[in-house]
């Protein structure tokens, strides 16, 4: 009687493990990665499923080379007490687990990089990310059944690392969001986009039906328990009709986004507080800063007020309907991220609603020349921004280093005059900026 039990020590996962795990953890370390994750945890959470890149390979390999050392065993020539999924099952049970442990420590590693995580890591990533890895371990495996391991694991290895990395170079766009969940997710004012990570998922299911099939076509595969000689290619057509509906579904979830799998972020998200007559809004994640990024933005908006710009009914995050009566404003969780950031983000962003306020305004004091003129518009909303900066509550010596010395002069030379001067000086240079040409 051929019996056959799980010798972990001899399982392929076993000496692939520390390298995998501590690529997943340098990769997910690099900046690429790590560099802007700011609490938010469904962007930490696709960042950490990037690492898919590198996990989906190697343990696709691993369970190439399980497969190869069943044929070597010969288990699918003889008559043993398991069934065929029992056998699979059994030896690839710790190749899915080191990839599972590779997901963990990129979420792990993740999290050492955030500020600040409120809730917990995206539940529908994450299971998009598990399912897409059980799929290419059952690939690989199906590979290994057909392939002698010497062959199998270094295409299994390649081909599943240029699955991975190369559909972004390619044309359509959307090809880039079948190979793994929420691609190019995403900014605070983002969230991940439902069919871009559902589709993936879809496609994966298709091709693990496809693998299972070819697997059980193959004589090599230990066979799958007392089943008619008609059911596995029974199977293998169900499974390419499988194949077919996963796939097109996905592609139709998928064909219409740009490079990036997101959508803007519902607005009943924000967390607000109200501080003389002006709404202060911010996401979630950065709920602790809201006490000082209301103080701050009242200052702001008083302080502009003061000068001729009228205050605004909102100050968000969000950035969804920027206006005169909504401005926007940037708020992370570094602590390094101070109230003067804020303050020029806010005035950065205001420059540029400001400017794109009025399309109605006589352009009969512009430059005739297009190139003239743009080259006008642009000077004058770069000293527009700095002024506002400045007039917010910026410090001056903070902004004069932080800018090119030709736009900081003339900066420098209004704010040393009266608040009439300024005045006029702000409504010039803004209906100077307006001269962009549409």
């Amino acid at each position: 009687m051929v019996m056959f039990r799980l010798h972990p020590r001899a399982n392929a996962a076993v000496p692939a493990a520390p390298a995998l795990l501590l690529i997943v953890a340098l990769y997910v370390s690099s900046d690429y990665v790590a560099g802007d994750l700011d609490g938010y945890w469904t962007a930490a959470t696709a960042k950490a499923a990037s690492a898919l890149i590198f996990i989906a390979p190697v343990t696709a390999a691993c369970a190439a080379w399980e497969a190869g050392r069943l044929r070597r065993a010969g288990i699918g020539d003889g008559t043993p007490t398991r069934n065929g999924w029992q056998i699979a099952a059994a030896s690839l049970a710790p190749v899915a687990l080191l990839g599972f442990l590779a997901l963990a420590v990129a979420l792990a590693v993740a999290r050492l990089h955030m500020e600040s995580a409120p809730g917990w890591p995206d539940a529908r990533i994450i299971a998009s990310a598990c399912v897409i890895l059980c799929a290419h371990i059952v690939a690989g495996y199906a590979i290994g059944m057909w392939l002698p391991a010497v062959a199998a694991v270094p295409v299994v290895l390649v081909g599943d690392y240029l699955w991975n990395v190369y559909p972004p170079a390619l044309e359509p766009l959307w090809l880039r969001h079948l190979t793994r969940p929420a691609f190019g997710c995403c900014m605070n004012t983002s969230e991940a986009y439902p069919g871009a990570i559902a589709a993936p998922a879809l496609m994966s299911a298709g091709l693990a039906a496809l693998a299972v099939a070819a697997a059980s076509l193959s004589r090599r595969t230990p066979r799958l328990g007392s089943l008619p000689r008609s059911v596995p290619h029974w199977g293998a057509a169900l499974a390419v009709v499988a194949t077919l509906v996963t796939t097109s579904t996905g592609v139709g979830l998928v064909d219409e986004l740009g490079p990036d799998a997101v959508q803007a972020r519902p607005e009943s998200e924000l967390v607000c507080d109200d501080v003389q007559g002006t709404r202060v809004c911010v996401w979630p994640e950065h709920a602790s800063r809201l006490p000082e990024t209301a103080r701050t933005v009242s200052t702001a908006v008083e302080r502009l007020r003061l000068v001729g710009v009228s205050p605004p009914d909102v100050v968000t995050e969000s950035g969804l309907r920027p206006g005169r009566k909504e401005w926007t404003v940037t708020v992370r969780q570094d602590p390094g991220f101070t109230s003067q950031d804020m303050v020029t983000s806010l005035a950065s962003d205001l420059a540029v609603t400001l400017v794109a306020g009025s399309h109605n305004e006589s352009r009969t004091h512009c430059p005739a020349d297009p190139a003239t003129a743009a080259q006008q518009a642009y000077g004058s909303q770069d000293e527009l921004g700095i002024w506002l900066s400045v007039r917010a509550g910026r410090s001056p010596q903070e902004a004069r280093n932080s800018s090119d010395p030709r736009t900081w002069a003339p900066v420098g030379r209004v704010l040393d005059t009266s608040l009439s001067s300024q005045k006029d000086w702000f409504r010039t240079t803004l209906t100077q900026a307006r001269c962009m040409p549409r």
